[in-house]
């Protein structure tokens, strides 16, 4: 299953494992997985945080049981956090695809991506062309922090 939620990119993996890391080992609720993350890892809110913990279940860094929330132990590998983030984020193997040798603006990415968006996100905001455009740069951070893409002259290339 593909997930959606990403939230802003930060600016080194320091800061996933930190977020990772304030998960608890043994399942708990998301809302209490929430409140820790506000706490202990600096989570802006009870929706940054709840991104978070979406984010780091597809990357394979927490995992989502019928309990919550567990972070698992295994070691945080570019590559295989890379591998997951193609595979698992809603419309990141669609970004990178659309990205070539040449440099691409996320408005470009966005336009290039834009049918994928379900019919429903089109109909929930007024503005969903802004809002998705917003998260496909997000996805763009991204890809750059795990090495699948570039920033290049005011866009992104893959690498």
């Amino acid at each position: 299953m593909q997930r959606k939620p990403v939230p802003p990119a930060p600016d080194s993996l320091d800061r996933v494992r930190e977020v990772r890391d304030a998960v608890p080992l043994v399942p708990e609720s998301e809302d209490d997985c929430c409140r820790r993350l506000v706490e202990r890892a600096g989570a802006h809110d009870r929706g940054a945080a709840s991104a978070w913990l979406v984010f780091l279940a597809a990357l394979g860094a927490v995992e989502e049981t019928d309990l919550g929330y567990g972070r698992v132990r295994d070691d945080l590998d570019r590559d295989d956090l890379a591998d997951r983030f193609r595979e698992n984020v809603f419309l990141a193997a669609d970004a990178l695809d659309a990205l070539g040798d040449d440099t691409q603006t996320s408005e470009a990415v966005f336009e290039a991506v834009s049918e994928r968006v379900p019919r429903w996100e089109r109909t929930k905001r007024q503005d969903w062309e802004g809002f998705w455009t917003e998260r496909v740069e997000r996805r763009l951070d991204w890809a750059v922090l795990l090495g699948l893409a570039e920033r290049a002259d005011g866009g992104y290339r893959r690498v």
